[in-house]
């Protein structure tokens, strides 16, 4: 969910940034076979054990996702691992890139015949977890030391009884930007509103001198999968409450879809009051955040590297940040907006997993992680990165603001199926006006009672998880 110029780092295009599972595009098995089937050409290159000439060397296949979010980030790895066989001769690491469409169904279909890569990424949590429950993951916490794991950053979206099944790589913040120079011109004070209450005093000031309150784009679903995340758990005591509801337990479904129904009516409220570009429902994420730099838009909800980018568009001056404003009651309400976006993995069917532990250790040291924030302008998933390295007051500000108390992306904590099938549509009935809150919500019965009987299995491993959650 984030990135530009981070800590000193270089830009990142404002149109290529993304969050984890903020713009998650929904899957097509079909398209998946045909992507496999491609891949199939990479995974049959030699096998931990495997020889290459007269030396035995390990090679390690590793299905790698990330320039989505970090544009750049494939070059790094691509470095990083050049150095690494340097200094490992006898270890050959075989990078497949993937991409948005193919990150989830070309690794479920790998798992289903356990073959293909080593090491995976997913985007964290479910995606990973679910994985994880059916056999497809092996904890990377059996080979990588406490010691070790301890400097990682926000394993807990990736730990199941006790276990830390992924290693993330870098952090993604997800802050409102706002333009002070526009906010003046409204008669408007250069400070982030705190509360929703002030979000919508400053929205109507700002519509009243003819500038548009916040620009975004919801034609491909993420505006309004951006909002559940944002503002749904700001309705929220705990997580449990989202996972059994949609696990069905007891009466939490109904709860959930209570809670649902508010922060959509909320939402719709901002559409309706005109405070949202007339065009949202045309534009995807990406168009939609063009809108600021800009200046047509006054605010808008994106992410870390997106605020460094438009600020040397606009002048650093004009631009500020905040948390997004809270509308919620719930104990979440004050949570942030922040995750490791995707994640690292060993496969269950590795020959070699102390190789693969060894390997993805290795990339979290040091020097590493500063290569990783100077090169691409990423802020590490390590609390040993040197806070020093980042000079710029407004990436200080965004760092701050990621790394300062809890924080919660609440997109990782519903089924893909759901994600794509609920989550997305039913923001769309709301920004293109064709639905109401109440569709919305009857949007998200239908397609979870659709899930848990097309997927029993996957229904019977996540009600598991939240229970033990």
């Amino acid at each position: 969910m984030k990135l530009s110029d981070l800590h000193g780092g270089a830009a990142f295009p404002s149109t290529r940034s993304r969050s984890s599972r903020a713009r998650r595009t929904k899957t097509h098995l079909v398209s998946a076979f045909c992507v496999v089937a491609m891949m199939l050409g990479f995974v049959t290159l030699p096998m931990a054990g495997s020889v290459s000439g007269a030396s035995t060397k390990t090679t390690i296949t590793y299905w790698f996702w990330g320039e989505s979010d970090i544009p750049g980030i494939t070059k790094w790895m691509q470095q990083r691992i050049a150095t690494y066989e340097a200094a490992n001769p006898g270890v050959k690491v075989d990078l497949v890139p993937q991409s948005n469409t193919t990150i989830i169904p070309s690794f479920t279909l790998a798992a289903q015949s356990k073959t293909g890569p080593d090491l995976d990424t997913q985007w964290a949590t479910l995606p990973t977890i679910l994985p994880a429950l059916g056999g497809a993951v092996t904890p990377i916490s059996n080979y990588v030391s406490k010691a070790d794991t301890s400097h990682w950053l926000n394993t807990n979206e990736n730990t199941y009884q006790g276990k830390i099944y992924a290693m993330p790589l870098y952090m993604i913040g997800v802050p409102l930007v706002f333009n002070k120079k526009l906010f003046k011109e409204a008669g408007l004070a250069p400070v982030a509103p705190a509360t929703w209450a002030e979000f919508l005093a400053d929205c109507k000031a700002l519509k009243a001198k003819g500038i548009t309150p916040i620009g975004m784009g919801n034609k491909d679903g993420y505006f309004g999968a951006w909002m559940f995340a944002i503002y749904e758990k700001q309705m929220l005591n705990s997580i449990s409450q989202l996972t059994e509801g949609v696990a069905g337990k007891g009466n939490d479904e109904t709860k959930l879809m209570a809670s649902l129904k508010s922060m959509y009516t909320s939402f719709q409220g901002l559409i309706k009051s005109g405070y949202v570009n007339s065009n949202v429902e045309s534009l995807t994420l990406d168009q939609g955040w063009q809108l600021f730099p800009e200046g047509k838009a006054a605010m808008s909800f994106t992410t870390d590297g997106n605020v460094l980018s438009w600020a040397k568009t606009v002048g650093e001056a004009n631009v500020g940040v905040g948390k997004p404003p809270i509308l919620g009651k719930g104990a979440l309400a004050s949570a942030y907006d922040v995750t490791q976006s995707s994640d690292e993995f060993i496969t269950s069917w590795s020959k070699n997993p102390k190789a693969d532990a060894k390997f993805l250790e290795w990339l979290h040291e040091p020097v590493n992680m500063i290569a990783l924030n100077k090169e691409t302008g990423a802020f590490p998933a390590d609390n040993q990165f040197p806070v020093s390295d980042i000079t710029d007051p407004l990436a200080r500000a965004l760092d701050t603001l990621d790394t300062s108390g809890t924080s919660i992306w609440l997109e990782n904590y519903i089924p893909p199926q759901i994600d794509s099938d609920a989550d997305l549509p039913a923001g769309q009935l709301i920004t293109s006006g064709s639905g109401t809150p109440a569709a919305a919500v009857a949007l998200w019965q239908q397609q979870l009672s659709l899930w848990r009987t097309q997927q029993p299995t996957q229904f019977k491993q996540f009600s598991t998880w939240a229970a033990a959650s």
